[in-house]
């Protein structure tokens, strides 16, 4: 046994071995045994374009070679990448990421998971890595020993294997089920080359310095199975250098390290946290060590620099933090007692004046600690460094810190070996071709020597050919093929047929009526993936649930996954007895295990099959597969597929009840009694006999030494010696020790050389339960039967639980422990299904194919931003500050802060019953600004939050559900905080939430404080401005908000994200921030409206600094558990509700609003979500450029890139599931919009105009212009031109496409909506309503008259098209959801644009039809579309288009006539982008200053000037700067003072409010009634054909004759009746409705039945004299105890 000095010494010897073995390789780097090879895929899958030089390598850039030794395969790669101008990759960003191994899964496709485990010394560190090769079989995972060198130039890192040791540590002992592999040399060598002196003519990018990354990989996995095939390793170690350098470039400068420590230091836990990008440092203060012995494999100054820098951090740590970045520092101590725990430390911040590059800066951050008092205190400090804020500077325990600058360090103070220095430098010279090896497309292949692929060596067995083996393997292949195809097939092709106990059966839906296929299903509670499989694959444990179960022997053991089977059952009569030969095989993984087999019937293959007994009938079996999948760590879906004929009598109907049993019966056995012992795996031996007696709970299994079976036989085939290491025998079991047995007695013949216990948590993700490796010497077992037998301990040995005992002797069972808090999160964790996918593939392969085609996206913007990038002013950099606020001294800071908290708490007592007053700019927005500029603000800020979140200064309201903090932002207001909440709803995508959060009837359904709503002003895109009512609750009354409502959308791009997370999107657009912003604006600016229409109850009004949300989708393949889709939903409030609200008030509503996202998330959740326009689209987007620096750029600058489509406002009525919608359609806006296209992309001056209170130009009268009817009527000259430049707008800018192929007019898009058919269950009906309107430079009518015409001026057609499902929404969770539909309205204007061409045969000249009038009064004007879905009985699954049936394509139809691009494509290109520009504050851009469409209804009856006032162009007005500004500003609207904004009518006091209400009595007889909520959503988008002339009939009285309001027929808001009643003729129908309900009370009332006769000698007659009365009015206790009743009476 070795002592830990001397274990520690065989670890540094191990690093020693491979430190020269290293330097060998680097020395013969010229050596011809080095043979190149290439990564063919690489090469393969580059497509037209990437072999342009660009700042980012490829695979393809990679030069892989190979050699071949006798220790093994040692691969070469060797990557040169350029040095940039910043210094990047810099050496000590190379560091960062190499001695954090929590990155490692980032860049290493072939890497699960690594943490650090040790701190052997300050350079030297032991880490754990788990592999995600090994699956199907066993996973594997390496313990190594690392050490870094570095100097200036040259940095170098080296991994080995720590040797194995009957004396380690239980933490570096095989954990089951991973096998542990053997990493003979993981070695990194990056060289900064310096360029050479030019000779002759040679370019400036030979010459520049370059970065040469070189990596030496020599990996043993202990697998028979080959995993390490050429092509493999050169796709994997090709994607881990171009990973790692991704990763360097993206991390490098955002990673703190831990630098050193000192003596009296013991470091217990160091861990990098990648999503909070945070280093957490635990370590313990001890007694310091008199002599310290460090162990260097150099002798002389390195071991001398390691002893001083020892000595120098006694009782200190140093930490390296980049200087480029903000840092906050968190210190806590946990001491023995209050005497250590006040032991003073100190903290010391220092930054090197260096002359190199800014990113390499660091700061160097010191702790230093008090010694302790005695030998017996405890004193433990953990330390939390993390990334914050965009500022840089140092925060320890949220105090700013100050910075010293001093001199930088002595070079010399690399730890850096000479020896190894020079044998690196030798190879900095050397070139691996004659070409560059970087910015280069040429094949990796010409012109070096390649080695030709082994094929992978299979199995061989001396009782069977290899011919024979791989028809077997190929067997098993195709079984598998057929059962995960079945596994993934719809649930559309699924029929239910039977559910009982628990379990679903269903038969496969086929047209062929001889295939049979059934399948199970269960989800069991409170079991795990392992017990469930212990219960499967034990066949002694059918016994308990099967009660026909006889037998079951093993055959043969054909390879470490494949057995064969003989399984026998009862007979039962009158049916026979059976029997079945089946080969089983399993495929394992993280979360799932896979167990499928089928019946083997051919002796040739199979000599173990036993014949045929007449009185059995074998069963043949098809298929019979398990699928054993983790929905979380206590709940597990089990499945069952069945395929099989039992033959004779009993025909396939008894198949389902079978199943039954069999699930059930698994489900209940592992419930009752656990997970029994099974075996997982099987090392260097064959199977002969495993059984498992459940009465007696024991198990038993007889195996024997197999040499082929060995995995250094395949290994090391080729090689001249044998590994060093003596083979082995292997046997892993699983038990489960919690409900199977508390204790295990186990007998092992012959003794074993070693044996090995581990037991989990059952929740651990790992694996839980008792995992017990038994090993034998290969060499002296080779010829003896190995047994195992495992039983349950008898009772009353022992009363302590968990005691392995072995041969009699008790055995150590490691404990890997599960803190409480953790494994309460894991029982709580929701579900998830993870996604079904083949097992038999090594999971390596995909995550590199999805890395590729990641890094091509990424390489496809480079190339296309490069123009757009040399043209952009740089981006301010960001001066580093060491400045901090400090006090005069300590009593002055304590009296300051003791009268803060005494004035504050007098003022705060004050401040809770008085309004909220905000002064200066807060006070009442300004007229100046236009009321979309305060939306974009509001915009700006919530950008801002989310790109660059403020960390500090946020305190927290409330806890509850989820966390909601108050912060007070001087930039929204000075007064008014900003509050904050955060929540992810899982689930549902961020398009969803949004589609609801912007309709208004849906906000009233979700949202208890929302009242009604007008609109005033529609920009397009969803942008338009509004009066908002909200409720005031009593004693308060009901607030107006006038607001400006914006919504944007951002893709988050992959390396700028503000969470890193593991793996980065697949999609480009499915991970964007959608914004939705909303802020007040001054009502001067809607002068034109009449307060009286739309605030008849003069409500006081408030202001909205901000009220926005931030959805963003998650990424599917980051690190938290959620489902797919989730979306993180933030809400910002900060809202002045003016009048009496008193401080408090205001505060405890605005803490509350956060809090809506719980009803947001009820509501989405139980409802489908409502169709929405994709196109024209219904929000901004956002550029990305210039996102650096989000609050430098203060203006906006609008570019529409759709002139043709503008969406003017949607609706949806979620009671009726109606969805209406409005959309401009202007084929000639690409013409009109280009020179103000290209004025949008010059930086726009600010407007010196003073701004007047704007008055919207009203719409021309339709009777004028408007195109009701199409005649036909001869165009004049002047309309021919127009025309003819219009159908050169419709045309393609190019006539031939990019390949040069003729390029095919195209109908001409309308729109696309997306609809859910699970909305519209019984089938949908959608009516398009459109004409022509010539007055195409007027705003259009929000409301209009014509909204029920069903006669149409435009030929619109009409396709719908079937969805694929998607992750990224809600539909494509489950496969049985209904799917979504996309409907396309197109017109058809393609036939018309068909060049003229001349028949070269017969002479004829074709040409184009002649355009029909449509399409000439569509040219010259444009066209309005009203467009409207509501459900329909026509069936479900039917769709009615304007009456007619119209047929749905189904999802393949649907992918072959448009493609999967155009189905799936989000129209990201066509929404309207908003730029930043630099520059002052100025106006918003012109698109958002006029409107598209207003509500005629709303504006002011009283005839004013700046109604006639014509409008002018500001383009128009900018040329004419000579002209005096009079001609420019409109004049002053007189503003009556009844529709003055009023101010609080409430007297002083506390009670004032109560004066503000008015007389109910007068709100009847008001000449303006008030909206009601439902008639004044805009949800209510089109009312009832009555409803609307009615209301156009009066409009058109009101509204005056200088006005030329149009007619439009789009009501996009249901406005109230203008008709009035008087009291009286209200209180007269309300009798007269009293008395016929007491009418109807009467006729659906018991009837009363009187005997009345005249004389009382006929009482005794029955027969006559009955009255049956029937009362109509009833009025009880009149009088004296008399009713009052009305009734009728009927004679019988």
């Amino acid at each position: 046994m070795l002592d830990g000095a001397g274990l520690q010494d065989s670890w540094y010897g191990a690093l020693e071995a491979a430190q020269n073995n290293f330097r060998q390789l680097l020395t013969s780097h010229s050596s011809p045994e080095w043979k190149r090879f290439s990564d063919t895929s690489s090469s393969s899958t580059n497509v037209k374009g990437k072999g342009r030089a660009s700042s980012t390598p490829q695979p393809s850039n990679v030069i892989l070679h190979r050699k071949v030794t006798k220790g093994g395969t040692v691969y070469r790669a060797v990557l040169d990448v350029p040095l940039g101008e910043d210094g990047i990759p810099s050496l000590d960003a190379c560091k960062a990421v190499l001695v954090s191994p929590e990155l490692r899964k980032e860049w290493d496709p072939a890497v699960e998971g690594a943490h650090l485990v040790e701190m052997c010394d300050q350079v030297t560190r032991i880490v754990k890595t788990n592999f995600t090769l090994g699956w199907p079989a066993s996973p594997r995972d390496a313990v190594t020993i690392s050490r870094t060198f570095n100097d200036a130039t040259t940095l170098i890192d080296i991994s080995t294997s720590l040797p194995r040791s009957p004396n380690e540590p239980a933490y570096l002992r095989p954990s089951p089920p991973y096998v542990r592999s053997e990493v003979t040399l993981f070695a990194w060598c990056i060289q900064i080359l310096k360029p050479q002196t030019p000779t002759g003519e040679q370019s400036s990018k030979q010459n520049s310095s370059r970065v040469r990354l070189t990596c030496f990989w020599q990996h043993d996995l202990r697998a028979i199975w080959n995993f390490g095939t050429a092509s493999s390793m050169a796709q994997q170690l090709s994607s881990m250098m171009v990973g790692f350098f991704k990763t360097v470039k993206s991390r490098g400068t955002r990673i703190p390290l831990l630098a050193g420590y000192g003596n009296g230091i013991s470091l217990e836990r160091v861990r990098f946290a990648i999503d909070r990008e945070a280093l957490t440092i635990e370590y313990s203060i001890v007694p310091e060590e008199e002599d310290h012995a460090t162990h260097t494999s150099e002798q002389g100054l390195e071991e001398l620099h390691a002893l001083r820098e020892h000595r120098r951090l006694t009782r200190s740590i140093e930490c390296a933090l980049p200087a480029n970045e903000g840092w906050d520092v968190q210190l806590s101590t946990k001491a023995s007692s209050e005497e250590v725990q006040r032991l003073p430390w100190t903290q010391h911040a220092t930054i090197s004046e260096s002359s190199g590059a800014k990113a390499d800066e660091k700061i160097m951050f010191s702790l230093k600690h008090a010694a302790l008092p005695n030998e017996h205190a405890v004193l433990k400090v953990t330390v939390v460094i993390e990334l914050s804020g965009p500022s840089s500077g140092l925060r320890l325990n949220g105090i700013p810190q100050p910075i010293e600058r001093v001199e930088e360090r002595d070079p010399s103070s690399y730890y850096m070996s000479q020896s190894m220095l020079q044998d690196a430098s030798s190879t900095a010279d050397f070139s691996l071709r004659s070409s560059s090896t970087f910015n280069t497309a040429t094949s990796g292949t010409s012109g070096t020597s390649t080695v030709a692929e082994r094929p992978p060596q299979a199995q061989t067995m001396t009782e069977r050919t290899a011919a024979a083996q791989k028809s077997i393997l190929a067997r098993v292949k195709r079984s598998y093929i057929y059962f995960s195809s079945l596994l993934q097939e719809p649930e559309a092709k699924w029929r239910r047929t039977t559910e009982a106990r628990g379990v679903s059966i269903a038969q496969l839906d086929s047209i062929d009526p001889t295939l049979v296929v059934y399948r199970a299903e269960a989800t069991f509670v409170g079991l795990g993936l392992w017990d469930l499989y212990a219960a499967i694959i034990t066949p002694g444990a059918r016994a308990y649930w099967d009660k026909l179960y006889d037998d079951a022997v093993l055959l043969e053991d054909v390879n470490p996954l494949t057995e064969l089977w003989h399984f026998k059952t009862k007979p039962a009569w009158p049916s026979n007895g059976r029997d079945s030969v089946l080969l089983k095989t399993v495929y394992k993984s993280p979360t799932t295990i896979h167990v499928f087999a089928f019946s083997a019937d051919d002796p040739n293959l199979f000599p173990h099959i036993p014949p045929v007994d007449p009185n059995v009938i074998r069963t043949q079996v098809d298929l019979q597969g398990w699928a054993i999948e983790a929905l979380s760590p206590t709940t597990t879906l089990l499945t069952l597929l069945e395929q099989s004929d039992p033959k004779g009598w009993t025909n396939k109907t008894s198949i389902p009840q079978q199943m039954i049993t069999a699930v059930t019966g698994v489900g209940d056995f592992a419930i009752k009694f656990g997970g029994p012992p099974v075996v997982t795996r099987l090392e260097g031996a064959r199977a002969n006999d495993i059984r498992y007696d459940h009465e007696k709970g024991s198990f038993r299994i007889e195996y024997e030494g197999s040499p082929d079976r060995r995995s250094s036989t395949v290994e090391n085939a080729d090689k001249e010696s044998s590994s060093p290491t003596m083979p082995v025998i292997e046997c892993e079991l699983r038990c489960d020790l919690d409900t199977w047995a508390s204790s295990l007695d186990i007998v092992v013949d012959p003794p074993p050389q070693s044996i090995i216990c581990l037991r989990r948590h059952r929740l651990s993700s790992a694996g839980g339960g008792l995992w017990l490796t038994i090993s034998h010497d290969a060499v002296h077992a080779s010829d003896e039967r190995l047994l195992a037998i495992v039983r349950r301990a008898p009772q009353g040995v022992t009363k302590e639980k968990g005691v392995v005992m072995v041969n009699g002797a008790k055995v150590n069972v490691d404990v890997e422990e599960l803190p409480d808090r953790e494994a309460k999160t894991l029982a709580k964790q929701k579900r998830v299904k993870p996604i079904r996918i083949p097992l038999d593939q090594p999971p390596v392969l995909g995550v590199i194919r999805r890395r590729r085609a990641e890094w091509g996206a990424d390489v496809d913007n480079a190339v296309g931003d490069t123009s757009s990038e040399r043209t952009s002013s740089p981006s301010s950099v960001t001066e580093f500050s060491t400045s901090a606020p400090k006090f005069v001294n300590t009593w002055t800071r304590y009296f300051s802060f003791a009268v803060e908290q005494a004035t504050a708490t007098t003022q705060q007592a004050v401040a809770a019953i008085s309004p909220a007053m905000a002064g200066g700019a807060d006070a009442v927005p300004s007229s100046s600004k236009p009321p979309m500029q305060y939306a974009l603000e509001a915009l700006s800020f919530l950008q801002r939050l989310h790109s660059r979140p403020i960390v500090d200064g946020w305190t927290v309201v409330s806890e509850k559900e989820f966390p909601v903090h108050r912060r007070l932002c001087e930039d929204i207001s000075s007064v008014i905080p900003v509050h904050k909440g955060e929540k992810v709803i899982e689930g549902v995508s961020a398009e969803e939430v949004a589609s609801v959060l912007t309709s208004y009837d849906c906000r009233r359904q979700w949202d208890t404080r929302f009242d009604s709503v007008n609109v005033f002003e529609s920009f397009g895109a969803d942008a338009h401005t509004a009066f908002v009512v909200t409720k005031g609750g009593f004693p308060f009354r009901d607030r107006g908000f006038y607001l400006a409502n914006l919504t944007a959308k951002q893709t988050i791009p992959g390396t700028s994200s503000r969470r890193n997370t593991t793996d980065s999107e697949q999609h480009n657009d499915s991970r964007a921030a959608v914004f939705i912003a909303s802020a007040s604006f001054s009502p001067e600016s809607v002068a034109s409206f009449s307060q009286s229409k739309y605030n008849s109850y003069q409500l006081p009004v408030g202001r909205v600094f901000v009220d926005g949300w931030i959805l963003e989708t998650l990424d599917p393949y980051a690190a938290e558990n959620y489902a797919i889709p989730s979306t993180r939903c933030t809400r910002v409030v900060a809202v002045d509700y003016g009048g009496s609200v008193p401080a408090a008030v205001n505060s405890m509503i605005n803490g509350m609003l956060p809090k809506s996202i719980l009803a947001v998330e009820t509501y989405v959740k139980s409802t489908s979500p409502p169709p929405f326009m994709r196109l024209p689209a219904a929000s901004m987007v956002i550029s990305n450029k210039n996102d650096d620096d989000v609050t430098s750029h203060q203006s906006w600058s609008l570019r529409r890139r759709d002139p043709h489509r503008t969406l003017v406002i949607t609706g949806y009525e979620p009671s009726d599931r109606i969805y209406h919608s409005l959309v401009a359609l202007n084929p000639s806006g690409a013409g009109a919009n280009a020179s103000a296209q290209s004025g949008n992309e010059r930086t726009p001056r600010p407007n010196k105009v003073v701004i007047k209170p704007r008055t919207p130009s009203p719409p021309e009268s339709q009777s004028s212009e408007s195109v009701e009817t199409v005649t036909p009527s001869s165009p004049s000259k002047q309309d021919g031109s127009k025309r003819s430049h219009s159908r050169d707008v419709l045309r393609s800018p190019s006539m031939f496409t990019t390949r040069g192929e003729v390029r095919n007019p195209i109908d001409l898009l309308v729109a696309e909506i997306i609809v859910d058919s699970k909305l519209y269950p019984e089938g949908y009906e959608v009516k398009v309503n459109s004409r022509i309107d010539k007055t195409k430079d007027k705003c259009l009518q929000l409301h209009s008259s014509w909204g029920s015409s069903t006669s149409l001026s435009l030929p619109v057609s009409y396709a719908v098209y079937t969805l694929p499902p998607s992750p990224h929404h809600s539909s494509g969770l489950n496969v049985d959801r209904p799917p979504r539909h996309l409907l396309r309205l197109t017109l058809p204007t393609a036939q018309y644009q068909v060049s003229t061409i001349q028949d070269p045969l017969t002479g004829e000249t074709r040409s184009a039809p002649p355009k029909p009038e449509w399409l000439l009064d569509l040219e010259e004007g444009r066209a309005v579309l009203e467009i409207e879905i509501k459900p329909a009985r026509s069936g479900p699954g039917k769709v009615l288009v304007d009456g007619q049936h119209v047929t749905i394509l189904t999802e393949k139809e649907s992918l072959t006539n448009i493609g999967r691009d155009e189905l799936l494509d989000t129209r990201t290109s066509k929404m309207d982008l908003l730029l930043r520009i630099s520059g002052d504050i100025g106006q918003p851009p012109q698109e958002l200053q006029t409107p598209v469409a207003i509500s005629g209804y709303l504006l002011d009856e009283t005839p004013s000037p700046a109604l006639s006032t014509p409008v002018i162009d500001p383009v128009e007005n900018q040329s004419t700067s000579s002209a005096p500004d009079d001609s420019v500003e409109n004049p002053d609207i007189t503003i009556t003072s009844e529709e003055a904004r009023p101010p609080d009518s409430a007297a002083s006091g506390l009670l004032r409010f109560l004066n503000s209400y008015p007389n109910p009595l007068f709100r009847f007889s008001s000449p303006s009634p008030r909206l009601s909520a439902a008639n004044a959503g805009q949800g209510s988008v089109f009312s009832e054909s009555a409803s609307s002339s009615r209301r156009t009939s009066t409009m058109e009285k009101d509204v005056p004759e200088g006005s030329s309001i149009g007619d439009g027929r789009l009501p996009m808001l249901r406005t109230a009746n203008t008709a009035v009643y008087p009291l009286s003729t209200v209180i007269v129908v309300a009798l007269i409705a009293f008395l016929l309900g007491s009418l109807l009370r009467s006729l659906i009332s018991p009837a009363d039945f009187i005997y009345v006769v005249s004389d009382i000698k006929d009482a005794g007659d029955v027969s006559t004299g009955w009255r049956e009365i029937r009362r109509l009015l009833e009025v009880k206790y009149i009088l004296g105890g008399w009713d009052f009743q009305v009734a009728v009476v009927r004679r019988h």
